[in-house]
């Protein structure tokens, strides 16, 4: 595979470093077990694993877990087994069989020790154990994203996310350069476009704060609420056109180091 990191953060630029990290330490593992042998191959797993984690940005799962117990299903039969064994892992590892089973499978005690699971480079190895236990390599074979989405998702939940990704995955395994400067222009008209709503924003404020007054000489709220309204919304602009700044750069740096 090529340069892993530039890789990822071509795919999704917002992608946690550790996350990176880990991932990279543990990638030559992940295409041994998974058999990740040709680029289409690799292209789908890494489009799966970014959905899976957010875009590279988290190992467990946002939600509690709570809607997980009691389900028997997934082996979670004892008091707070829903929480205990939520998703974890780059493609989420969910209930307690299915930690029981990767466990044994990975030699790693996974189920008297389910947060390990999201730790690296258990959390790697359990979406390259998924791929290979539920043979996602012949849907992979076939460039087939909803075969693939199918088998890691159960459906088709975020199927427009995961074409995305793959899109991104294989531009960057054919030409990482290439795939790098892509997303550097798209951070940088994302910043743009921020950068002119925030003067939409500004215009529109400047608008309201010169309206003529109420009646009952109420205008005076709405100028200083206006004004407060629009300093938050400029704060939040600011931060966020900053990230995209620094996204721009980093995404430039990996390109000439490409």
């Amino acid at each position: 595979m090529a340069d892993l990191s530039k890789v990822l953060l071509a795919i999704e630029p917002h992608a946690k470093p550790a996350i990176v990290s880990g991932f990279v330490a543990a990638s030559l593992d992940c295409i041994n077990r998974a058999d990740l042998s040709t680029p289409l191959r690799q292209a789908h797993f890494l489009a799966q694993c970014a959905h899976e984690s957010d875009g590279f940005r988290t190992t467990v799962e946002y939600a509690s877990g709570k809607a997980y117990e009691g389900r028997g299903v997934l082996g979670n039969t004892h008091a707070g087994d829903g929480a205990r064994y939520k998703g974890r892992g780059l493609i989420q590892l969910t209930g307690r069989d299915n930690y029981r089973a990767f466990g044994a499978a990975l030699g790693l005690p996974l189920e008297a020790d389910p947060e390990l699971a999201a730790k690296f480079p258990a959390a790697a190895l359990v979406a390259a154990e998924y791929w290979r236990a539920r043979r996602i390599n012949e849907y992979a074979d076939h460039d087939s994203v909803e075969g693939c989405t199918r088998k890691v998702n159960g459906g088709l939940n975020g199927l427009a996310s995961r074409k995305a990704y793959l899109a991104r995955a294989k531009r960057a395994l054919a030409d990482v350069k290439g795939a790098l400067i892509d997303r550097a222009h798209e951070e940088a008209g994302k910043a743009a476009a921020k950068t002119k709503a925030a003067t939409t924003i500004a215009t529109s404020g400047a608008a309201t704060a010169g309206a003529a007054p109420f009646a009952d000489g109420s205008s005076t709220w709405v100028v200083v609420a206006a004004g407060v309204a629009l300093a938050l919304i400029a704060v939040g602009l600011f931060f966020a056109i900053r990230r995209h700044g620094a996204t721009v750069a980093a995404l430039t740096t990996a390109a000439q180091e490409a």
